[in-house]
């Protein structure tokens, strides 16, 4: 059985087919997912999608779990957002379903949010993460520097990088720090000989399986909607690329997963 570690299937792309959704997943064997919150809204919206009667009545048996944090195009949005989804951990309605906190990290390949703000707001969701005692899901691109001078500041952070796409020195060092990689859709498609060699060096013990839906959709499924049933796909790949049985692969990174978020 496969989990989806990372999903956004509480955005309006679904809203109007999520019993199919749900179908495929039985199909493809994706018995959990975790949708993730990018800013303070959006991870409320998150929270909710995840103990909506309506939702868990399609659902029927897949399991929903939720995250909160602020991703860093919206860093700019600053402490009162922060503040928001530091309250969100503590709502008592959400303790079931709340298994970390994320997505957040450094982006400078688009900078919708300075690098100022996008240390200040990492920094503060790393801290309530250890308040919190839940693993973090990061987002890092072009940043990889930043990204380990600041999270060598707090030893103690367990989580996973999504949507990995660094090469042999990131697998090493992220490996040093006992992070987790998150491994999608780009892995099929990607023209990046560095990138799928480093895959190989990762720990089987480390690798964790998702697909970033509605984006990043796999091959064979290109030009449409990614949704997590797809993520077997990306399993069935790099079990290929990694010379691994696909079943020992699957069961490895569900048994990663539940560990990671005590799922």
């Amino acid at each position: 059985m496969l989990v989806d570690t990372h999903a956004h299937i509480h955005f309006d792309e679904f809203t109007n087919d999520l019993s199919t959704l749900f179908d495929n997943c039985r199909a493809a064997q994706v018995e959990t997912i975790i949708t993730v919150g990018t800013n303070d809204t959006d991870s409320r919206d998150a929270l909710n999608f995840s103990i909506n009667p309506l939702v868990l009545d399609k659902a029927k048996g897949i399991k929903i779990f939720a995250t909160v944090g602020i991703h860093p195009h919206d860093a700019k949005l600053g402490e009162d957002a922060f503040l928001s989804v530091k309250e969100l951990t503590q709502n008592e309605d959400y303790e079931k379903t709340l298994v970390a906190i994320g997505e957040c990290g450094l982006d400078y390949c688009k900078n919708f949010s300075s690098q100022a703000e996008q240390f200040r707001m990492l920094e503060w969701q790393l801290e309530l993460a250890q308040e919190c005692d839940l693993p973090v899901i990061f987002h890092v691109r072009d940043a990889w520097d930043d990204f380990f001078a600041i999270i060598k500041k707090y030893p103690k952070t367990r989580g996973v990088i999504h949507s990995f796409t660094g090469g042999l020195k990131e697998v090493e060092l992220a490996n040093a720090l006992g992070v987790y990689f998150g491994m999608n859709g780009i892995m099929t498609f990607t023209k990046d000989s560095s990138q799928l060699e480093a895959v190989k060096l990762v720990s089987q013990d480390k690798l964790l399986l998702e697909t970033d839906c509605p984006f990043l959709t796999p091959v064979p499924y290109r030009g449409k909607r990614n949704e997590p049933s797809f993520v077997s796909a990306t399993a069935t790949f790099i079990a290929d690329l990694r010379e691994q049985q696909l079943t020992d692969l699957v069961s490895e990174s569900t048994n990663n997963a539940k560990k990671l978020f005590t799922l």
